[in-house]
């Protein structure tokens, strides 16, 4: 829902849909030591992990189109496929999807939009370097106008309401009513997702979300078909884009009056190869296909590209923004001089998504990569890539600048020692110390012998110390490493 007042353009309701089917994306923080009993409780629950070795899940979520595991599998370079396909729910370094067939019926209601919605099925990503997605499909009957469709999308995302337009929105079902997307999320569709959400961030609008991202409303992917005769025009995708539906008067809103400015957002945002039939927008809030082609087989193949090949690409630059984001935030809390620990873990995390992560080329074909350009711009890819490899050099500067300080301090102390003992040379062994020593004459030592003793323990001491230092640290690094990732 916009909140500012513009002129109505003379946008009608003229755009009818056939089919209309969303898909809604959010990013969570999981607990760092919860992820494999949260994998157990979901299949436990009915969830079942995704595999594509598994042709029975090609039609099992999708209402009534079903993806090919195949095509799929052969839509990405070789490099990417062990990533988002993992061949097993114990791969802790792929994106490990389970899915639930839900088959839900409920209603929402707004101050400008009743419609009932079908949820067929629920996703939940566990991913890498503790991030976790959920995906929540849903199906809107046919009918409703354009305006609809975007008015629903823009009310649905919310998970939390900012604004007071926002307060009015009610979603029914079965028995119960929820005033909140959270809460119908977290109580019908995912209950035990609570339990293993990470709750103690302080700079999080609520527990369980990013603080370093846009996170209380949901990415929409929405796929339109509309009628063969209808005409879409730059406008319309612009109010895609946005999720512009209504304004407070319930007309139709475009959300810009420059023609310019519309023509600039069209030339950076929409792809157009199949104009004026098929576009796809990409935006900070939406990926969206509308297409108005008559053919049957080719809406089913369009449909199914958006539950499918182009649902993961989306997904894996979507993860991309994420981990970027939350590389920068983590470098931003940490105290250089004081939290070694962190620094080394920042540095360890960039280098492993650089390494294994990270490709400027994730498919093969030459519309799939048009496609997702558009995409990787949108979301600033690479110059949140640049940022974060130039935080690398920092950091492994300062590391190096600490390790020298640290050095240089040992050296003093190690300095010290050994020029006590060459002035004193073999002469540092007090003869009292020979065979079984004689504590009772320590009280009666001369100053020399005195700083014998106390080089000689405190030597011992600093050694011991240095060491066990040394040895838990390795331990515990050897520990956590991967904890930290995965």
């Amino acid at each position: 829902m916009v909140e500012y007042k513009e002129t109505n353009r003379g946008l009608t309701h003229r755009i009818q849909t056939e089919k209309t089917l969303f898909q809604f994306m959010f990013p969570f923080s999981l607990h760092n030591n919860g992820k494999e009993d949260f994998i157990k409780a979901m299949l436990e629950q009915g969830f079942q992990f995704f595999n594509l070795k598994d042709l029975d899940q090609e039609g099992k979520y999708y209402g009534e189109y079903s993806i090919s595991h195949r095509s799929l599998e052969k839509y990405f370079l070789p490099n990417i496929e062990p990533i988002l396909f993992p061949k097993s729910y114990r791969d802790r370094e792929g994106f490990r999807r389970l899915s639930k067939r839900m088959d839900l019926d409920c209603q929402l209601t707004s101050e400008h939009l009743n419609t009932s919605f079908h949820i067929p099925s629920f996703d939940i990503f566990i991913c890498p370097f503790h991030i976790g997605i959920m995906n929540i499909r849903v199906e809107l009957p046919a009918g409703l106008s354009v305006s609809d469709a975007l008015q629903f999308g823009d009310i649905f995302r919310v998970m939390e309401p900012i604004v007071k337009d926002e307060e009015n929105m009610k979603v029914g079902c079965g028995d119960k009513v929820f005033t909140k997307m959270k809460d119908f999320i977290f109580e019908s569709l995912c209950p035990l997702m609570v339990d293993y959400m990470e709750q103690h961030n302080k700079n999080s609008p609520y527990f369980g979300s990013l603080p370093f991202f846009i996170d209380e409303r949901m990415y929409v992917l929405g796929y339109l078909a509309v009628n063969p005769e209808s005409e879409i025009t730059k406008v319309d995708l612009f109010r895609i884009g946005q999720l512009n539906g209504y304004d407070r008067e319930g007309n139709p809103v475009a959300g810009a009056l420059n023609e310019t400015y519309i023509q600039h957002y069209y030339d950076r945002n929409v792809y157009d190869r199949w104009g004026d039939e098929t576009y796809y927008v990409a935006s900070d809030y939406t990926f969206c296909c509308i297409t108005k082609t008559e053919t049957k087989e080719m809406k089913y193949q369009l449909a199914s590209q958006m539950y499918g090949q182009h649902f993961y690409a989306l997904l894996l630059y979507f993860y991309y923004k994420i981990v970027l984001m939350k590389l920068t935030y983590e470098h931003s809390k940490i105290d250089i001089e004081k939290d070694q620990s962190s620094l080394e873990k920042i540095i360890l995390m960039i280098t492993e998504f650089s390494a294994k992560y990270f490709f400027p080329e994730v498919n093969s074909r030459t519309s799939g990569k048009e496609i997702f350009q558009i995409v990787k711009d949108v979301y600033h890819i690479e110059h949140l890539y640049e940022h974060v490899k130039k935080t690398l050099e920092t950091l492994y500067q300062n590391q190096e600048k600490l390790a020298a300080k640290r050095n240089n301090y040992l050296l003093q102390i190690l300095t010290t020692y050994t020029v006590i003992s060459g002035i004193y040379g073999m002469n540092l062994v007090i003869k009292d110390w020979e065979g079984k020593i004689k504590w009772g004459k320590i009280p009666g030592y001369t100053l020399f012998e005195w700083i014998s003793l106390i080089v000689a323990i405190s030597g011992i001491a600093v050694g011991t110390v240095l060491g066990l230092t040394a040895l838990t640290k390795w331990i515990k690094e050897r520990k956590s490493s991967k904890n930290e990732l995965y």
